[in-house]
């Protein structure tokens, strides 16, 4: 039966143009979902646009799927790195403070006000960081601030360089610089630090205050609320905008090969094991129907043949001349006219209970 050809818009997504356009559009719904909306809905949208309509449409070969997935993959990370990059390079529009609270929330922590400038610079940019301190919202029961450290790592929320997070390993880059405050403050005072950082990356930072128990003597470390994963600062982004974007690139890749490009080609391999199936069952369903007259063939005049035809000639008479095909009796497979043994398991195609020849003494009779 012959298939009805696609139309409309399925038809036009099989031309070289719809395929192309369906790519391109594939790639800007993936890539929205990715950088603009959440990373984990990238992934339907990449099976819906990726797979889902190009299937619908009829375009069913594994191996365009495959090939037009790699694009969309290949080309999401660099078109996202762009767009990340420039968030990355954008200064943070607010500051931090010591406090349970977000960056934006009121402040009412030991330490406020704490930011860098610039927010980018060049390698040899000499940076500051500012922070105030409020000795009236030191912890009950501890002294006022003995002293205050700025730390700038390459690691996010990195206090110590011997002692890494586990989101970090040992040997990143990693500055101390510690600031004494006077005994018993009693006002505000805003403390300055100035370090030039000689390398290009994207830094973080971090600062902590130290208070002393007064029953103990046993001291207290506070840090400013960062970002709630890693509880970093983000800053300053050291480079210009190209050496930011090769430092995320390869990041990106990774992350889109395999949280887009993994389920891709899981749901892709699932397709392919489902479509051998049913052309293996669709064979197996020709072949029993046996083979197939060619097409304006003449059908052919006079009785049709039986079936399966005896094997064997009738007593008393010369055996017929066979003209069909048959089925070998032992393995069933399809033997062609006049054979006498199976090509296939070499069985006897002749009936045991065919009458001989008669013997020569018998013809005397």
């Amino acid at each position: 039966m012959q298939q009805k050809q696609p139309r409309g818009l399925r038809r036009f997504l099989t031309t070289p143009l719809g395929k192309a356009i369906l790519i391109a559009l594939t790639i800007l719904v993936v890539f929205a979902s990715y950088v603009y909306v959440e990373t984990l809905l990238a992934i339907p949208a990449f099976l819906i646009f990726g797979l889902a309509i190009p299937i619908w449409a009829g375009l069913k070969r594994p191996r365009y799927l495959a090939l037009s997935g790699l694009v969309v993959v290949l080309l999401v990370a660099p078109i996202s790195t762009v767009v990340i990059t420039q968030d990355i390079r954008a200064p943070l529009a607010v500051s931090c403070s010591s406090t349970n609270e977000t960056c934006t929330g009121p402040n009412n922590g030991l330490l406020q006000n704490a930011s860098v400038s610039p927010y980018t610079g060049t390698g040899g940019t000499n940076f500051t960081w500012t922070v105030t301190i409020f000795p009236q919202f030191s912890p009950v029961g501890n002294t006022t601030p003995v002293n205050v450290s700025l730390y700038v790592s390459t690691c996010p929320g990195a206090t110590s360089g011997s002692s890494p997070p586990p989101w970090c390993s040992a040997g990143y880059p990693f500055h101390q610089i510690t600031q004494n405050v006077p005994a018993n403050l009693t006002t505000e005072l805003t403390l300055t630090f100035h370090y030039a950082i000689g390398s290009n990356g994207i830094w973080d930072w971090q600062m902590g205050v130290y208070t002393l128990n007064k029953t103990t003597d046993k001291p207290y470390f506070q840090t400013l609320t960062g970002d709630p994963t890693y509880n970093g600062i983000e800053g300053p982004v050291v480079g210009v905008f190209a050496t930011t974007y090769s430092e995320l690139i390869s990041t990106i890749y990774f992350d889109d090969l395999l949280f887009l490009g993994g389920p891709f080609y899981l749901v892709l391999l699932i397709y392919m094991l489902f479509k051998s199936r049913e052309r293996r069952r669709q064979e197996a369903q020709r072949r029993a129907a046996g083979p197939v007259a060619p097409a304006g063939a003449a059908p052919p005049s006079g009785p049709a043949p039986p079936v399966n035809p005896p094997l064997g000639a009738p007593a008393g008479g010369a055996a017929p001349v066979d003209t069909s095909e048959r089925t070998c009796p032992n393995c069933g497979a399809v033997v062609y006219a006049n054979e006498t043994k199976c090509w296939k398991c070499g069985a006897s195609l002749v009936s045991a209970t065919a009458p001989s020849a008669p013997l020569p003494s018998e013809k005397s009779r």
